[in-house]
């Protein structure tokens, strides 16, 4: 706001103090600065090659947020925005008290985990040493380059916990294509997993539950339980061609989604899915019934356009169900399942658009609002959008990762139709003046208190 200079008269007095009074309004007008008792926190990481660090956002009852005073907090390990944008779903989990974070790290160095207690009064964060034997505090071996997601399931007092290790991922850009990265044969690039002591916060390798050495398809970007723990699912990247009209086949190698049984820490594949000119394999989410799995695939050839969102099979991977999201080559990314388990978000990276489809009674998905995609207020640059995370009492939280370093925010109404609220997007003050390759944030999660 420009300040105006006033000469000292008994007018420009009277003047100077309305201006003081509507500036003071106007402050506790913004729902950014309000009041509102704290309902609950959200928490998204920067993955920074610098050293990744945990944003801690305070919610607010009127849906507004604002970043704690404290955060962010540092994992002490190193993210890998430098290395542009990759994609993964579930980067960040709630298990209990304890919040677990991936720090995708450099490639070829083995990445790490990250484990903080969380204070639930207050959500401050406290990390938890994972080799007590060793100076400082430590993070845990991740046991694979690039960690990206994490799925949990406690069983029997066992709290089961996979990590996927996506490794890289390789793409073409452009036409004529430019290659970014190759396809390179490793065993780190894997489903790695551990158990978690509740009591203690520490994390324990038990095994390497599957790899995918050859590279062909793609390392995980997201991995996920079914809601009995018996099954898991896992996406891969494949090997995209982007930024341009019409990826080329010959080029494009299609990402998988693979399902396996789980018992006991070990996995025994059930199901997979490929396509071809269906690439760039993404978020996933169980329907709630686990019979069937919802996928999004944000490169597409053009006879594939209305493959944004596929619904599959949950033991063979079988595909059932496509849709379109948003318009051709929105990129859709991340899925999520809302809290009354009645409809499913699908974020758009590259148009800034959330899709909104109903989750039937058999777990089938269809589409009743016309048009069922919303767009991020805020004149935001296009390819910034990514996690979602939705409260029970109806808004739904989307990450501005990319560019922006921003959290929108919109109420939920009938269908699943969505408004933003005054004051979205907020920017996230220890994020400001960052670009891209600095921070580019991975995961979003939250608690109510």
């Amino acid at each position: 706001m420009q300040k105006k200079i006033l000469k000292f008269s008994i007018l420009g007095m009277v003047i100077l103090f309305l201006s003081i009074t509507i500036i003071s309004c106007d402050k506790d007008d913004d729902p950014n600065d309000s009041i509102e008792e704290i309902s609950g926190f959200l928490y998204t990481s920067t993955n920074s090659s610098a050293g990744n660090k945990i944003i801690v956002l305070e919610r607010k009852t009127d849906g507004s947020v604002q970043e704690m005073a404290n955060s962010p907090y540092a994992t002490g390990s190193a993210g890998d925005a430098a290395d542009g944008d990759f994609d993964t779903q579930y980067a960040l989990r709630i298990i209990g008290d304890y919040l677990l974070a991936v720090n995708a790290g450099p490639n070829p160095v083995n990445s790490t985990i990250s484990v903080f207690k969380i204070n639930r009064n207050d959500g401050t964060l406290t990390q938890i040493d994972q080799n007590t034997s060793e100076g400082g505090t430590n993070n845990m071996d991740s046991h694979g380059v690039r960690s990206t997601s994490i799925a949990a399931f406690e069983n029997g007092g066992t709290t089961w916990v996979v990590v996927g290790n996506q490794h890289s991922n390789p793409n073409y850009q452009g036409d004529p294509a430019e290659d970014f990265g190759i396809v390179t044969a490793s065993d780190l690039r894997n489903l790695a997993v551990f158990t978690l002591d509740q009591n203690t916060g520490l994390l324990s390798f038990n095994s390497i539950g599957a790899t995918y050495n050859e590279g062909t398809y793609g390392g995980p970007t997201s991995v996920e339980f079914n809601s009995t723990g018996t099954k898991i699912a896992v996406s891969t990247w494949g090997v995209t061609h982007f930024a341009v009209d019409e990826p080329d086949l010959s080029l494009q190698n299609p990402g998988r989604l693979y399902i396996y049984d789980f018992s006991g820490g070990v996995l025994s594949e059930s199901g997979m899915y490929e396509e071809e000119g269906v690439s760039g394999n993404i978020g996933l989410s169980w329907s709630p019934n686990d019979n069937y799995i919802y996928l999004s695939n944000f490169n597409l050839h053009s006879t594939k356009e209305d493959n944004s969102l596929t619904v599959h099979d949950g033991s063979t991977a079988a595909k059932v169900q496509n849709f379109e999201t948003g318009s051709r080559n929105d990129e859709a990314c991340w899925t999520l399942v809302s809290p009354d388990n009645q409809n499913l978000f699908v974020a758009s990276f590259g148009e800034n658009v959330i899709s909104v489809f109903d989750i039937n009674s058999d777990g089938m998905i269809s589409k009743t609002l016309d048009p069922n995609f919303y767009a991020r207020g805020g004149g935001l640059p296009p390819g910034d959008t990514k996690d979602m995370y939705q409260t029970p009492d109806g808004y739904l939280y989307v990450s501005g990762a990319f560019h922006s370093h921003t959290v929108s925010v919109f109420t939920v109404g009938a269908g699943g139709a969505l408004s933003e609220i005054t004051g979205s997007p907020y920017e996230v003050p220890s994020s400001m003046g960052m670009i891209s390759t600095e921070e580019a944030y991975l995961g979003l999660t939250g608690f109510e208190k």
